[in-house]
């Protein structure tokens, strides 16, 4: 049995195409796996992601060098290890948010500093950085308003070379979309090199193409869940 661990990085919105192709996927991947464990982690819910601020940097201090803490201090610590345990223990993971302004919603980008643990997530060796999440594996869910990767590795040397000229141009590129970028370089540094997107793009800059937009990332999600 294997766990299933889906972090939604998304507001509760009617008419989320990132959550609906998120719902669709985990419908479909629980259908396809009866017996693995399917944990939903919605970061906007409750209290929220367990904040990195100066109640925790100061938990931690008294921590490290066993002085007392407040109940505060503790119950803050004690939400920071299950939320780190539930991520390491995780087989797979499914990241679904919006584009915010070319990045992740501020949400995704608290969690993935919350995991970043040395010697938890990663650890550091004479030859730099390796990752302890090896042999798990990840898919990206996001939805933008524009197209960022359409054009796939063609669009990104179409984008450079328009950068090299000077030649003003209004077409997007998989390299404007830093949250992705982001967030696989992060899985990577953990050592999860085996992941998966999907990319519900354009329906804001074709709305009348939204449902069409819609149905065809509903698809593949159907498509993959089975298989991931």
């Amino acid at each position: 049995m294997s766990t299933l661990l889906v972090i939604q990085a998304h507001p509760h919105t009617e008419k989320s195409l990132s959550l609906a192709v998120g719902n669709k996927f985990v419908e479909t991947y629980r259908a396809t796996h009866p017996n693995d464990k399917v944990i939903i982690r919605d970061l906007y819910k409750g209290a929220g992601v367990p904040p990195l601020n100066d109640l925790t940097m100061e938990a931690w201090r008294k921590q490290k060098f066993g002085e007392p803490m407040t109940k505060e201090e503790t119950d803050l610590l004690k939400r920071h290890e299950e939320w780190l345990n539930e991520f390491i223990n995780a087989d797979k993971y499914v990241f679904i948010n919006p584009m915010y302004n070319h990045f992740l919603p501020a949400e995704m980008k608290q969690y993935l500093d919350l995991t970043a643990v040395a010697h938890k997530t990663f650890k550091y060796t004479s030859n730099g950085s390796v990752g302890l999440l090896k042999g798990k594996k990840a898919l990206h869910i996001q939805a933008a308003g524009s197209e960022y990767h359409k054009d796939g590795k063609w669009g990104i040397v179409k984008f450079l070379f328009r950068k090299m000229l000077g030649i003003k141009s209004n077409e997007s590129s998989a390299l404007m979309d830093l949250g992705d970028l982001y967030l696989t370089n992060m899985m990577k540094f953990y050592g999860v090199t085996d992941m998966d997107k999907i990319f519900i793009e354009g329906a804001d800059a074709y709305r009348d193409q939204r449902q069409q937009i819609l149905n065809r990332a509903m698809k593949e999600a159907e498509k993959m869940a089975p298989k991931f």
